[in-house]
Order: structure tokens, then sequence, then C-alpha cells
């Protein structure tokens, strides 16, 4: 994120609370009946289930089981139910609190937040947890730990290694879920970091900064990389600027043995120069979601970096990495789906779209959003797909996203945390943040 006149736009964004979740607690069990369970981890379909909910539980999964005597049905025959979706690349102060609505009325029910001022991210973190404001599941960096010119926003300052390690153990205290680095990071500082970083048990993630090598980060302890270097981390394991899968598999060995995450984000790659412009593919309807502020801030990322030539440039990376991407797959490195604050939910589904174009099959573009998070965020027994005992948190679907990726966006109820919103309620919901891009 690099606009300078950020802040003076901020303001825009940050509106009053779009839904406020029903002071009751649901008391009636929930039960969604005669529904196509997908399994994300075997990649089978189980026929003709009942799924019955208790708070914000899943408190059974049966073949023809009959929902509870006093239970809310919902009738999900023909129908299919995936776990809920997860953006691992979110930037929460920057699109503001209907976004959070709009990734809601998508699907996405976890994100991970990767770069937000700390008191702001952590009071919405609080916020969604409490039901105080309806929004995923918030797991957060708070601010990022860098040396980034004057005006770069979601910043705490570190120039050297005494300011890296003070900054890891004040967000320790305060209660982060994840370290985020990034380019202007320095070496000394991002040694400390990360060295700090392992020691309180946080995991460290983000861009590989300038004048650090790929692995050198990892052998410091960075387990997640972010955009895949910036559409440059085929080049050293290819020996120049063409992707060259054959020279990269020792790098793909290496990156799995060690488990190093990858967030891709292609198609963020793919809009990053053009959204907001006659150039972009992205739909006038989409656009409606977006409020001004947005647009001036993407504008004025634009300014600076997109020329035609770049614009070019960028969307071969991304269809070069998404090929890059599922090479990795293949060879078991793990991968996460992530938008990066294009527009929400809708970028999600683009990314599992691209993952499936660059060779993926469905259901590993799936994973990449479902129980991959969970694994990421080691809380995969009680999150990241449909079971007894996991976090209600799950999508019901009007056609099988194991046949079509796209599927993913035919939308009939979303369950966030037990609570059914059903397809008039998500209706409204995205009517709701059209309005508020209007104001």
């Amino acid at each position: 994120m690099t606009n300078r006149n950020f802040y003076a736009s901020l303001s825009a964004i940050i509106v009053g609370l779009l839904a406020v979740a029903s002071a009751n607690a649901q008391t009636r069990p929930l039960a969604i009946t005669h529904v196509n369970v997908v399994d994300v981890i075997s990649g089978r379909i189980l026929p003709n289930n009942t799924v019955t909910i208790r708070g914000s539980s899943i408190v059974s999964v049966t073949t023809g089981g009959a929902p509870p005597a006093n239970a809310f049905v919902v009738e999900g025959r023909d129908k299919f139910l995936i776990p809920g979706l997860w953006d691992m690349h979110a930037h929460t102060q920057m699109t503001g609190e209907p976004w959070l609505a709009l990734g809601i009325a998508n699907g996405v029910t976890g994100i991970r937040d990767m770069g937000s001022d700390l008191e702001f991210i952590l009071n919405m973190r609080e916020a969604t947890s409490s039901g105080k404001v309806l929004g995923p599941r918030i797991f957060a960096a708070g601010p990022i730990l860098d040396d980034a010119p004057e005006g770069w926003p979601f910043r705490m300052r570190v120039k050297t290694a005494e300011d890296g390690r003070a900054a890891v153990q004040l967000l320790k205290r305060r209660g982060v879920d994840l370290i985020k680095v990034h380019d202007h990071t320095p070496r000394e500082a991002y040694l400390a970091i990360a060295d700090e970083a392992r020691k309180q048990n946080l995991p460290l993630a983000g861009h590989i900064p300038q004048g650090i090598r790929a692995r050198e980060a990892i052998d410091a302890g960075q387990g997640d990389i972010e955009h895949l270097s910036n559409m440059n981390l085929w080049r050293a394991c290819s020996g120049g600027n063409t992707y060259n899968p054959d020279a990269c598999k020792p790098f793909f060995e290496m990156l799995a043995q060690r488990s190093i995450w990858q967030t891709p984000t292609v198609a963020t790659w793919v809009e990053l120069g053009t959204i907001g412009t006659p150039a972009s593919h992205v739909s006038a309807d989409l656009m409606a979601y977006v409020p001004k502020s947005i647009r001036e801030f993407w504008a004025g990322n634009q300014s600076i970096f997109a020329t035609p030539e770049v614009v070019k440039q960028m969307k071969g990376q991304a269809e070069e990495g998404a090929i890059f991407t599922n090479d990795m797959a293949k060879a078991g490195v793990p991968i996460l789906a992530g938008c990066d604050g294009m527009i929400s939910g809708y970028c999600l589904h683009d990314e599992l779209a691209m993952f499936v174009h660059g060779g993926m099959s469905p259901l590993a573009a799936l994973q990449t959003a479902t129980v991959n998070p969970a694994k990421y965020f080691k809380i995969e027994q009680t999150s990241g797909s449909i079971a007894s005992g996991k976090r209600a948190d799950m999508v019901l679907l009007d056609a099988n996203p194991l046949t079509d990726i796209k599927n993913v966006g035919r939308i009939r109820a979303v369950i966030l945390a037990g609570r059914l919103l059903e397809r008039n309620e998500l209706d409204k919901m995205l009517a709701d943040v059209k309005a508020k891009a209007r104001e």
C-alpha cells in the first residue's frame, strides 16, 4: 500500500456499523437437511446429510438423519455445503466496515488482516468476535514492521535491531496473531524481528524485504511469503526472468519440506494496475460496491506505477504466477488464497478461479480458502471442514464447486458462527453496501 494521501481519505472509509448481531443468542438448533456435504479434505461429496448446529458449533453430521424436533430446518436438497471461506490477505482498515459485510455475503467467514493500525484492528477483532459488528472472524498482524517512506499507512517504523525486537515484544503483549514485514524492513531489523518472533511463538509473514534473499528469509524463520515475492519468486530458481519449472523443482521440494506457505494474490496482480479504469475487467455492477475513497486510493497507486507497459507485464506475471502456484501445490507447498484489498469476497472467488486457470483442481483451489487457513493457524481441530465439534462457519451453494470452482459464487445461504443468513438477508447486505458506497 503506497498512497501517501491515504489518511486524508481514511475517514470516508471508516463508517458507522453496518450491522449489529442480535442481542439474543439463537436458542433453537439449526438443521440443514438432505444436503450434499463437500469434504474438502478427501474431495468426496457426502450426499443426503443432515448437519445440526447448536450455538456456534456443529453438533452432528449424519447421513439421512432426522433433525431435532425443535430445530429450525433449512432444506438443502440439491445444494452443496462447504466450509466458510478465508481471505488470507486483507486490509480491514483500508476497506472499512461495509466490506466486512460484503465478504460475509460472498461466503468469507474468516480473514487474516495483513496490515492495519493496532488499536483499530484489535477493536475490530473484538467487535466481530463478540457480535457487535457482523463480520468475518479476524486474525490480525497489527501494523506492518518496516521503515517505508513517510505517508505509507499501517506502519510501525523500525530502523534498528533494537527497534525490531521491541516492536515484536509490544505486539505480542497486545495479542496479535502474527507479525508482518514488508519491502522496506531494514536488514538488521528484519533479522531481529524474525528471531524475536520465533522466541515469542508468533508466525512471521509478509514480503521478502529488499536486500534479503528468499532462502535467507526462510532460514531466518519467515514461514509465509506474500504475492510470490512481488511475482519474482521463480526468478532465482529459474536462472532468469522466464519461469523454468524443471529448474525450480529443487526449490519447490525445499519449500514443501519446510512448509513455507505462499499467498500468491495472482488475481489482484491482474487488476492492480487497471481496476477502476476502462481497461479493467471488473464489471460496473461490482464497482458499485466501491466508495470514492477506495477508488481514489487505487488511482493514487496507479499514478505511481501503472504505465501500459507495466500493466501488461503484471498481467503476464499473474498468468505465470498461477502456473507457478499450481506447480508448487503439486510439489506439496502449502497455498493460501488472499485478495489484498480488492472487492471483498468477489476477489476471493477470482483468486480461486485463477488457481484453477493455472492448473489446480477445483478441490485444491477450494482447500486454499478452507482447510489450509485452518492448518496455517493450527486450528484445524475446530475449523476448516464440516464435522461434529467444529465451528459452524459454512456456505450453502446452489451448485457443486468441485465440478466448477466458479460455483463458490452461487450462494444460497451463509452460516456465520451458527447464525443463519439466508439469501434475502444477504441481498439486503449487498444493497446496504452499495448504498454506503454512494454516500
